[in-house]
């Protein structure tokens, strides 16, 4: 009993007394003040981190290397792709090419197909274009500068007109593609599928599917010429070797770019700049 009575005692204390009033707005006053400080870390450590996390995003976009979005052209910051052999469809795969014709393997510096070549070549100015089949810039500069330039300039005797691969290694297919222009033009037709596959880079640069294109401009037995010579070939190699040292001496760093007499015209590569540039060279 005598703890009962404790235990009343005890929580009769507990209870309000007589002359006690609530002030709800008092108390809510009081807890505001109490957690002004919390609210304030938190408000400062959301600041912090969402400038952190927007300074982080400038950074990155600052850092990564300019690709095809570039208005003037695809450009990479390292060399160009490896020279490494491109693996070939396996309609066209076999044995490695022979001992004799490993043997026979030119210098790089040495082969100059003259399928790449057109113009004069006694022209005043000759100019060394650098493109890359799977960039978007290449195919328009191809496509529609290309065919003023040749009549205004290469047709006329004023310019010739080198032509050199600069696959660009964020291409996935650009080096086969040049590939097969290269076999093509041993073949006889390299004007041809340069043309093919700068008019259908969107089909091709999706699936892969290159000589798919290329079958359709060359006949069936010239066609074997190219796969034979994709092959067993090392010329195809050589060539590209040979432009991508010139590209490296040149300093060449994104396609297209077009070098006259050692000049590089651009990054600008539209028509009237390239007439400005190559006018004043033409001079007597």
């Amino acid at each position: 009993m005598d703890g009962n009575r404790w235990v009343d005692r005890r929580l009769s204390s507990l209870d309000p007394p007589a002359n006690w009033r609530p002030d709800s707005s008092a108390a809510l006053a009081r807890l505001q003040r109490r957690d002004a400080p919390a609210r304030r870390r938190w408000w400062l450590w959301a600041t912090v981190s969402a400038t952190a996390a927007a300074v982080c995003a400038v950074l990155l976009l600052l850092s990564t290397p300019a690709a095809c979005a570039n208005p003037l052209g695809c450009s990479q910051a390292a060399q160009p792709a490896p020279a490494r052999p491109t693996p070939l469809p396996a309609a066209i795969q076999g044995a490695a090419p022979s001992t004799a014709a490993a043997s026979a393997r030119l210098p790089a510096s040495v082969r100059k197909p003259g399928f790449k070549e057109s113009g004069s070549p006694t022209a005043p100015v000759t100019c060394e274009l650098y493109t890359d089949y799977e960039c978007p810039h290449c195919a328009t500069f191809y496509l529609e500068t290309m065919p003023q330039l040749a009549a205004k300039y290469v047709e006329t005797g004023k310019v010739r007109l080198i032509h050199r691969d600069f696959p660009l290694a964020r291409h996935r297919y650009a080096r086969l593609a040049a590939r097969y222009a290269d076999a093509a033009g041993q073949a006889g037709y390299y004007q041809t599928v340069a043309d093919r596959l700068f008019r259908t880079q969107a089909v091709w640069s999706a699936d892969g599917d290159i000589e798919g294109q290329v079958a359709q401009v060359v006949p069936a037995a010239a066609m074997e010429k190219v796969r034979t010579l994709l092959r067993d070939d090392p010329a195809i190699d050589n060539s590209m070797a040979a432009d991508a040292a010139q590209a490296r001496q040149n300093h060449v760093d994104r396609t297209p770019t077009l070098l006259c007499n050692g000049k590089n015209i651009g990054p600008d590569l539209s028509f009237s700049q390239i007439a400005a540039a190559l006018d004043p060279l033409l001079v007597p």
